[in-house]
C-alpha cells in the first residue's frame, strides 16, 4: 500500500510540474486570454444558476437582478485586477531597472531568472542588450572626451608658454633695442646743428615714434603674459587688469576680496586660468557690453555641508546691455569669437564650472551679465597638464 501511495504521489507531482512548466511557457497574451475565458465561463455558469434558482423561488425582480449584476461586475473587476496585476508583475522589475538607469546607475540590469514569460523574457533580453550597447557607447564617448580634453589642455599650455616666450623676447630684446634707438636718436638730435630745424624736427619725430612703439610693445608684452602674474600672483595681476580696463574704456571697476589675503598665492595653473578668464570677461565687456560699472569679486570657498570641496569663486557683473547666450554659442560654432568657449574650457579643465546669467533680469533694457566661475583650490582636483579631471568618475551624475 505504501508503494502504491508513493507511486500516486510521484504521478501527481509529475503532472503538477508539467502543468506549471506548460503554464510558464505560455505567452503573456495567452495567459490573459485564458484567465478571461475562465472568468467569463465561471460568471456565465454561476450567473445562470443563480438566476434559475431565484426564478424558481419566485423572487426574481428588478432588485435581485440589480444585485446579481452588481455582484458580477464587482467580482469580475476584482478577478481581472488580480489577474492583470500578476500578469504584469515582471514589468515592475523592468520599471525598477529603468528607474535605476535614469538615476545614474547605467550598470543596472533585469534578472532573467525571475522572468518565466517568454514574451517578457524576450523583451527583457532586448532591453539588457540595449543597455549594454548604451554603456559601451558611453565609454567610447567618455574616452573621446578625455582625449579631447588632453589635447585642449596641451594646446592651452603650449599657448601660455608661447605667450610667455614672446613677451620675454619683446621685453628683453625688442624693448632694449628700441630703448637704445631712442637714446641714439636723442644723442643725434643734441649733436645736430641747432640752426638745422628740419633735422631737429625729424630726429625728434623719430624719437617720439620709437617711444610710442616701445610703449605699445610693453602693453603687448603685458597683455601676452604680465610678469606680475608669475612674480606677485593672481590678485595684483587682476588689479592691473582692472586698472587697464578703467583706462581703456572709461569704466568704473570695483574689485573685492572675500577670504583672501592680498599676497596669497594659488596653484600656478589656477592663477593662470582665473587671470585669463578675468581678462576675457573684461575684454568682452569693453567691446560689446556698453557698460559703465563692473564688479569683480574673488571669493574663497570653505569646504562645509554646502560645498564638498574648498575652492575659489570668481564673479564678474556689469550693468551693460547683456547678450543672448544661445546666439553667442551658435555664432561661435559658425566661426565667430571663441572667448566664451575659452572661459568654459579653462574652467572645465581645472575641475570647475561656469554659470552665465543676466545680472539684473528685472531691467530688460540693461540686464547686464553675471559670470560666475567656481574652481577647486586643491591641485589634485583636476590634472590640468593631462586635461583629466581625476575626481569625476564615469557616469557620475552632475
Amino acid at each position: 500500500m505504501a508503494t502504491r501511495d508513493t507511486v500516486d504521489s510521484k504521478i501527481k507531482h509529475t503532472w503538477r510540474s508539467r502543468g506549471f512548466s506548460f503554464w510558464a511557457k505560455l505567452s503573456l497574451l495567452k495567459k490573459i486570454y485564458a484567465f478571461h475565458l475562465v472568468v467569463i465561463l465561471g460568471g456565465a455558469i454561476i450567473g445562470s444558476w443563480l438566476t434559475a434558482q431565484i426564478a424558481e423561488a419566485g423572487k426574481f425582480n428588478i432588485v435581485t437582478f440589480s444585485v446579481i449584476i452588481s455582484v458580477a461586475v464587482i467580482f469580475s473587476g476584482t478577478v481581472n485586477f488580480v489577474i492583470l496585476k500578476l500578469a504584469f508583475r515582471p514589468f515592475e522589475e523592468l520599471q525598477k531597472v529603468i528607474s535605476k538607469v535614469h538615476t545614474g546607475n547605467p550598470r543596472a540590469r533585469a534578472e532573467l531568472s525571475k522572468i518565466t514569460d517568454p514574451d517578457v523574457r524576450q523583451f527583457t533580453t532586448a532591453l539588457n542588450h540595449m543597455l549594454n550597447r548604451l554603456e559601451d557607447n558611453a565609454h567610447v564617448i567618455q574616452e573621446d572626451q578625455r582625449q579631447l580634453q588632453v589635447m585642449t589642455a596641451r594646446v592651452i599650455n603650449a599657448q601660455e608658454n608661447e605667450r610667455k616666450r614672446i613677451a620675454r623676447e619683446l621685453h628683453d630684446e625688442a624693448s632694449q633695442s628700441l630703448t637704445a634707438m631712442i637714446m641714439g636718436l636723442e644723442a643725434a638730435r643734441r649733436s645736430a646743428p641747432a640752426e638745422d630745424l628740419a633735422l631737429q624736427q625729424s630726429l625728434a619725430g623719430l624719437k617720439d615714434m620709437a617711444a610710442t612703439t616701445l610703449e605699445e610693445l610693453r602693453k603687448l608684452a603685458l597683455d601676452l603674459r604680465p610678469t606680475m602674474l608669475d612674480d606677485l600672483g593672481l590678485i595684483p595681476a587682476v588689479r592691473w587688469l582692472n586698472r587697464t580696463a578703467r583706462e581703456r574704456g572709461n569704466l568704473t571697476v570695483n574689485f573685492a576680496l572675500a577670504g583672501f589675503e592680498e599676497h596669497e598665492r594659488l596653484a600656478p595653473e589656477l592663477e593662470t586660468g582665473l587671470f585669463r578668464i578675468t581678462q576675457e570677461c573684461l575684454t568682452n565687456i569693453l567691446k560689446h557690453a556698453n557698460a559703465s560699472v563692473v564688479e569683480v569679486t574673488l571669493e574663497k570657498i570653505v569646504a562645509d555641508g554646502l560645498h564638498p570641496w574648498a575652492g575659489v569663486r570668481l564673479t564678474i557683473c556689469d550693468n551693460g546691455q547683456g547678450f543672448d547666450l544661445a546666439a553667442a554659442r551658435a555664432k561661435a560654432y559658425q566661426g565667430g569669437h571663441l572667448g566664451l568657449f575659452d572661459i568654459e574650457e579653462r574652467a572645465t579643465l581645472l575641475g570647475g564650472f561656469v554659470k552665465i546669467s543676466p545680472a539684473n533680469p528685472l531691467t530688460p533694457e540693461n540686464p547686464g551679465t553675471r559670470t560666475v566661475v567656481t574652481l577647486p583650490l586643491q591641485p589634485n582636483q583636476a590634472d590640468f597638464k593631462s586635461g583629466l579631471n581625476t575626481h569625476r568618475p564615469p557616469y557620475t551624475k552632475h
